[in-house]
Order: C-alpha cells, then structure tokens, then sequence
C-alpha cells in the first residue's frame, strides 16, 4: 500500500493558494438536499458560502445516489443561477434514504493533480447513515458515538491516519478539529455539534502518486472530501430510547483467560461442555501461505478452571474451516491444506474432510465428507441438522470455484447424508452462518462479484427458500471475516470495524449495540452462558490477537 503524507487542512489551503492562484484558495464542492428535497452542489469556503461559481472542470460533477447494498443510480444534475445560490440542482426529489456520493478530478496545476470528493448522507437518523460504495477512493463512514459521531476516514476501504478532519456547521463556524487515529477515526461529542446541517472535510497530499492528466504529467495528488449530514440530536435521543427495550448494550472487556498459545486466524472454535477449543488457522504471515505457516494443533481450555491451555490430539494441517459444536462433541468441516513450502508458488488445495471429535475418548472419528472440497465457509447447527454455506475450492494452479451450492446433514444418522438446499442468492466467502429462531442466516463475507459485502440472506428450512435480510451497519468491508452467534433471544455480528451489531426483534434491521477497539476478523465469538468469549483473528493495524475478551450483554456483573 503506497504511503500517504497528511497536512493540517490550513497547510493544505496555503498550498492549493500557491498552486491555483485564479481560484479562492478555500474553496470546495459541498453536497447537499434544498427544501425541495432536490439534491445541490455549490462551490465555496464553506456551506454558508454559495454564490462563488463553479469551475469549468467541475461544472459537470457526477453524482449518484445509493441505499444500502443496491444499484447506485445515476442523477442528472442542471446549472442553477440564484441570488442565494449559483452551482448544480438535480432534476427530480430524492428518497430521504442512503447518501449521494461523487468525484470529480480538477486539474493538473504545477505537477499537482488535484481531486475532490463529495457525500451527503440523506437520513435524519445517524444509526441509518451508509456510503458503501467502491466508486469513492476517498471516503468518510459516521457513525453516532456516546452521543456525538464517530468520523472514519478511509481511502480505497483501508483507513487513513493521522489525518486532520474538521468539522464544520452551516454557517461556516469551526465546531472542532482532530486527527485520525490508526483506525483512522475522530470523534466529535455533542457538545460540538449542535441542530442543522453539519460539514466534515479532510485532505492529504499523495507524494508518490504520479502520471499524466490534461496531457501533463503530475508528481504528486491532492485529495479532498467534503462530507454533510443534518443533525438532530433529539431524533438520536428517541431513537436510542425507542430502542432500549428491543436491544441489549453490550460491553467488550479484557478476560482472565490465559492467552492462545500461537497466533491464529482463520481457525475453527466452538465451545461445549463448558471447554473452549481452536483447530489448525493461519499462523503465517498475511497473504503468506505454506505447509510451515498453518496449524494442526487442537487446543481445549476448559473455561471453569482456565489455568492453562492443552493440547488435544491433532489432525491435519487446515485453515479456513467450519468447526462446531454438537452435544458433546464437536464436528470439523473442510477447510484448505498449502502443499508447497516457503517460498514457493501457492499450491493450496481445498478439503472435503469433515471429522467429528469425541471429548471421552479424546479422539476424532471420520465422517462423511462433504459432496466437494471447500473453505472459506461457515457453518451452524439447528437441532440436530448442520448446515454448510459459502465458500470455494482452490485446486492448485487450477481457478478456483465459488460454490453456488449449501448442504445439510442430519448429525443424528449414521452415517450421515448430506443433502443439498436451495442455492444461496450469492456465491460468497469468509462470511458469517448463524442459526436463529428456526432460520439459517448467511451474513456479510466477500462476493465473488462486488467485493466486501454487509449482506444479509435468511434461510428458511421449512420453505426451503431464501430471502434478503438488512444490511449491516457499515463499510462493505465491515462484513467481511465477521462472525455471528444468537444470545439471549438476540443475534449478534462482531466485525473489524469493532462495532457489535444487534438484530432487531423484526428482523428489518442492524443495531450497533457496542464497540471495541481495535475491531477484529476471522476470528470467533463465541457464547458461553449468558456472555460471549472473544477469541483469535487479527486487525490490519496490529497484527493477530491472542489474548481472549469477554462480550457482555449488560453493565451487570458476570454470575461466573
């Protein structure tokens, strides 16, 4: 990933004054919604100033309007010439829902390619504001933080530190400034906000970005965002106590527990008979695979009397499994083996192996294997029926196959059977499966087209359909490597955006109900009586995790 140098934003004007005397040097695109409901881009210092006219370069902005995880539409846009108002008004009204993005590239001044970015997110409740859209290199994700919001800044879905943003308020009034931290985040507090239209903005100069635009060559870049939304804390105020009794506040907090013993991602975990166990993983470098760099070990820790981890008898080497508990024992499904050693070209190879360990007799039992190899899956158990969803097989030099299949076994016969059920809407990976009120559900993951998904599918077995559940809160990227689990008569998602996200009681949609910093993926959350454990994975910042935390559903003290 190439380097970003950051500028205090005013460093940043002085420096586009230099380089574009015949422009104001504080001017940008700003995004908003007129009392017509009819979108408005105008060119200014700030979103008080709105007759300054708009440049040649940026008098057809394109600008598109999107809802969730749908089809972004295009809008047209028309020059509008006021007393109050000189820039661009769309043609038609637009649905208060989702956010209104665009970009658009500036020109080429003394080497410098300079672009801007734009988003209004349309809704009046924050909990509701998404962007997720991969046309955006430059983007912003707000989200409502302890009564104020919680600004990411993020460029190419990867978030960017040591970024200064500031906020702004209608009339053009600085309400505060902060630079990103490693999660590239700042947080504004209510007192910093106050009812109306708000603006944050932030810039950073690419030093090492270089090519040619308006057939001169550039050295560097120079990217800007302007991102709007209306605030009304009282609409936060209720909704958060419309909410109190269809949501339980979670807390994430540091365990007892003694840390895993290696390093793992992509592992198998479950939890029975009050014993947590972790199989095989990825202890390797990221992107870096080899027969050295995955696990065979099988670990227990016996969470009552948590003084050490043991080693359990081993099998073969594997990563990105499905592993679950049933009863008392717990059952192994897939996952991918690395034939070559380091250094070496990948030659990884997808298994159809499903295993099932018995805790008395301490050892594992073959079962019958999956009808075709796959990892990168996930798996839950309903009743005494385990389903097996998303997922590919890797076959060496071979393409690997997204399977457009899912499966279910009767855990009960021998020996079992699996049976094929109705083809998922999308063929994904590294997504979540939870079973829930009867229902199987498929949620985030990568799609083999898109890219990061927050999607949500839910099976029915009975009708043997699926259907589209609410996305979840977030960045596309928040759904990937997620995982999901029912507690407490509530299904819960913990995601690398480090945001706990509740599902509502009518299924409609997503609840942040907690955060924890630094977030995690491919890792486990896992119930353990009325708590979740929090086990392995890894942060794109930091690196894996191996010390386990404790996901508690209220401020209560824990009955353990």
């Amino acid at each position: 990933m190439k380097k970003f140098r950051t500028n205090i934003i005013q460093a940043i004007l002085l420096a586009i004054a230099s380089l574009l005397p015949n422009i104001a040097s504080a001017h940008f695109p700003w995004l908003i919604v007129g009392k017509d409901a009819k979108p408005v881009l105008f060119f200014g210092e700030d979103l008080s100033d709105r007759t300054y006219r708009l440049p040649k370069t940026l008098a057809a902005f394109p600008l598109k309007h999107v809802i969730a995880n749908e089809k972004a539409t295009e809008l047209n846009f028309r020059p509008m010439e006021t007393e109050d108002l000189i820039g661009l008004v769309a043609s038609e009204p637009i649905t208060p829902k989702g956010c209104i993005f665009g970009t658009q590239t500036f020109g080429n001044y003394h080497g410098t390619k300079l672009v801007y970015f734009v988003q209004h997110f349309l809704s009046e409740h924050p909990q509701q504001w998404q962007c997720p859209s991969e046309d955006m290199a430059m983007k912003a994700d707000i989200k409502p933080h302890e009564g104020g919001i919680r600004v990411t800044i993020l460029w190419n879905e990867k978030p960017l530190a040591e970024t200064e943003v500031k906020l702004t308020s209608e009339d053009g009034q600085e309400q505060g400034k902060s630079k990103t931290d490693a999660d590239g985040s700042v947080v504004f507090t209510g007192k910093q906000l106050k009812p109306g239209l708000h603006a944050v903005m932030a810039g950073f100069e690419d030093t090492q970005a270089s090519g040619s635009e308006d057939g001169q060559s550039y050295r560097s870049t120079s990217s800007y965002l302007t991102a709007t939304f209306q605030w009304k804390p009282d609409v936060l105020q209720n909704s958060d106590n419309a909410k109190s009794d269809s949501t339980s506040k979670v807390q994430v907090i540091a365990s007892q527990f003694p840390d895993l013993p290696i390093e793992l991602t992509s592992f198998g975990g479950a939890i029975s008979n009050e014993k947590l166990y972790v199989y095989g993983g990825h202890v390797g470098e990221a992107h870096s695979y080899s027969t050295a760099e995955q696990s065979d070990a099988f670990y227990s820790l016996d969470l009552n009397q948590p003084k050490q981890w043991e080693q359990q008898l081993s099998g073969p080497k594997l990563q990105g499994l499905a592993m679950v508990a049933h009863h008392q024992s717990i059952i192994r499904i897939g996952g991918f083996t690395a034939m070559n050693e380091e250094g070496q070209d990948d030659d990884l190879h997808s298994r159809n192996l499903v295993a099932q360990y018995d805790p008395k007799t301490k050892s594992w039992n073959d079962l019958t294997p999956l009808p075709e190899p796959r990892s990168s899956h996930a798996a839950a158990i309903l009743g005494d029926k385990v389903y097996v969803v998303g997922g590919w097989a890797m076959s060496g030099n071979e393409e690997s196959k997204w399977h457009q299949t899912a499966w279910v076994a009767d855990l009960t016969q021998q020996p079992i059977v699996w049976k094929p059920i109705a083809s998922p809407p999308e063929s994904r990976r590294a997504l979540a499966v939870a079973a829930f009120n009867g229902k199987i559900f498929a949620i985030g993951g990568m799609g083999k087209e898109g890219g990061p998904t927050t999607r949500t599918d839910i099976y029915d077995p009975q009708l043997d359909r699926w259907t589209q559940g609410p996305s979840l809160q977030g960045e596309p990227m928040t759904g990937f490597g997620c995982w999901a689990e029912p507690l407490g008569g509530f299904l819960y998602v913990s995601t690398v955006s480090g945001t706990i996200q509740q599902l509502s009681p009518d299924q409609k949609e997503w609840a942040i109900v907690g955060d924890y910093d630094p977030g995690r993926f491919f890792h486990c959350m896992l119930p353990w009586g009325d708590q979740f454990v929090m086990v392995g994975g890894a942060n794109m910042k930091i690196g894996r995790f191996t010390d386990l935390d404790l996901v508690k559903l209220s401020s209560k003290p824990s009955s353990r």
